[in-house]
């Protein structure tokens, strides 16, 4: 049985996982270390000191629990101080620094990384509606590509440029996915209509896809994590289409409470 690490054990995500591929995989998890953690235990002065410290107590946390993992899954992200709506937290990017690195020392055959839908700016009107948002910078109408929408957008924008980065690294057989999540709900119903929603199975079915791809896959992926969201009249918004063989099975256009 495959072994897989979750970063951020506690959250939605995690624990649809957990309940999904609990059968099918030997799952373990972790919780990120806090900055709190290091100002109470080396009380560092600093920023510097602070920053150095804390990633360093965050790589060995991770190394020792993703040592012999078949895929680590990065879910971890302080949500309370930045999310879509508000606000900015940097240890978020240097905890993704630290989990790419580690993922890559370790040898992880499988690095699967959580972006976000919020990543691309589908909530303003700069995109072309009558097709599904590509996983590629759309220059569509602007020749630098669709911004994000928040702070917590070009976050999650920075982690799938790091990504990019660090497929450079990577060891023979070792693959990156970023993963540009929809809504991943625990009652497993979409509130609407929408094209974020992300049913139980299409979430762990990627995931699955991904952990099982063959070698022939690529290095290094982008893509959008959400059900088959559209109507008769309308593609869905964001392109789902994959290396990896999955089609999402949902809609949420079906499925709908209102």
């Amino acid at each position: 049985m495959k072994k897989v690490l979750l970063t951020g054990t506690t959250g939605t995500v995690a624990h649809v996982m957990r309940q999904e591929l609990g059968d099918e995989y030997d799952i373990s998890g972790i919780s990120i270390a806090r900055m709190d953690e290091i100002l109470e235990r080396d009380q560092p002065t600093v920023w510097k000191e602070q920053l150095d410290a804390y990633s360093e107590r965050v790589m060995e946390q991770v190394a020792e629990a993703a040592r012999g993992q078949d895929a680590i899954v990065h879910l971890g992200w302080n949500t309370r101080d930045e999310n879509w709506q508000k606000g900015l937290d940097p240890l978020n990017i240097a905890i993704t620094d630290c989990v790419y690195r580690v993922a890559i020392a370790e040898g992880i055959p499988r690095i699967y990384m959580t972006s976000s839908v919020h990543s691309f700016d589908f909530l303003g009107g700069d995109y072309d509606r009558s097709e599904s948002i590509p996983n590629v910078p759309d220059t569509r109408r602007d020749p630098f590509g669709v911004g994000s929408t928040s702070l917590y957008g070009i976050s999650k924008r920075w982690m799938e440029i790091a990504g990019q980065y660090y497929a450079k690294n990577l060891q023979e057989g070792q693959k990156i996915l970023v993963v540009r999540l929809g809504g991943v709900g625990r009652s497993n119903r979409p509130y609407r209509a929408d094209g974020v929603w992300n049913s139980h199975r299409d979430c762990a079915g990627l995931l699955r896809a991904f952990i099982e791809c063959g070698e022939d896959a690529p290095s290094f992926y982008i893509a959008y994590g959400v059900s088959d969201n559209h109507d008769e009249d309308q593609e869905p918004v964001f392109d789902w289409r994959n290396p990896y063989g999955f089609t999402p099975a949902d809609n949420a256009h079906l499925l709908t409470d209102e």
